[in-house]
């Protein structure tokens, strides 16, 4: 591809134990958890999201994040984060030693009401005291704002760009330098994903982007290839492609950890990830879940075959 430029390495956080397990049938023990976590972090992954904080109904699967979190065999190379969506959330977070939480807002109020019962704008107004909590306690802070490309809520489809800065400002004010774009609908197709980064990096050009990536209708590869090219580094993934929204009819999980971990290591990609590693970590949530909700095309074809031919550049 003349003219495009691909970044030599990426950073990959892994979601499973929170987005994949958040909506299976089952709430998964803390000592399956645990194993899972050392598994991930035994593969190379650096960057792992644990679970959440919060009292909502919709997220009752995440109710026993803080013994994971009192529990869990800390890695000094692996970074744990927790996503919280209010101070609430953010006590609950320090209390439990953990080091990151990423707020969670979504674009679309009628898609925040559903999770929360609050709109947009009220979620903004807990920005301060999170944060005051955090950096009493220590904790790194992340952004993360769902639908940022276009939502099955509104009529227009398409998110206006406005209303994504009005959330950034407001998470640049009180010192966050990280904020993932997340997909949670998988509707970002991979033009979309593009302009969209590439806009936005020239109005914030200081903020470090992540993009999190569900793969609804197929295109989850493609928006991080998109992503790539203008130049994101940094990525969301969840182990056998389990997740999904539980506020978004039909939503189903994030792009496999290693599906993508396949597709940028053969195209020269560094992600710090052994592929061997990884695929048996898959391979174990996939056991955890009863194969539930799981889509990876790397696990299928090495259930088939026994092992996967890797590609190298």
């Amino acid at each position: 591809m003349n003219g495009v430029v691909y970044p030599e390495k990426v950073t990959i956080c892994e979601d499973v134990t929170r987005d994949g397990f958040q909506s299976a049938g089952r709430v998964i023990e803390v000592e399956d958890k645990l194993r899972l976590l050392d598994m991930i972090a035994d593969a190379g992954i650096k960057n792992i999201e644990v679970g959440a904080f919060s009292s909502y109904e919709s997220m009752k699967k995440m109710r026993n994040t803080p013994e994971v979190f009192k529990k869990l065999n800390k890695r000094e190379y692996v970074t744990y984060r927790a996503l919280v969506f209010d101070p609430e959330g953010a006590c609950e977070a320090a209390d439990c030693g953990c080091e990151k939480i990423k707020i969670n807002i979504s674009a679309s109020d009628a898609h925040h009401k559903s999770g929360t019962g609050m709109t947009t704008d009220d979620a903004m107004l807990n920005f301060v005291a999170i944060s005051e909590i955090a950096k009493a306690a220590g904790m790194q802070m992340a952004g993360s704002i769902s639908l940022p490309f276009r939502s099955p809520f509104e009529e227009e489809g398409l998110v206006p760009l406005e209303r994504l800065c009005k959330i950034i400002r407001s998470f640049i004010d009180i010192g966050i330098e990280e904020i993932s774009l997340s997909d949670a609908a998988g509707l970002g197709n991979p033009k979309l994903v593009y302009s969209r980064f590439t806009e936005l990096k020239k109005i914030f050009p200081d903020v470090s982007w992540m993009l999190h990536m569900h793969n609804t209708y197929g295109m989850g590869l493609a928006g991080i290839d998109a992503a790539l090219r203008a130049g994101v580094t940094k990525y969301d993934s969840s182990l056998a492609g389990l997740g999904g929204c539980p506020y978004i009819d039909g939503a189903t999980g994030n792009v496999a950890t290693e599906d993508m971990v396949f597709m940028l290591e053969g195209m020269g990609i560094g992600t710090g990830v052994n592929f061997d590693l990884i695929i048996k970590a898959g391979r174990e949530a996939e056991r955890l879940v009863d194969g539930k909700g799981c889509d990876s095309v790397i696990q299928r074809i090495a259930r088939s075959n026994g092992h996967v031919k890797k590609i190298t550049p």
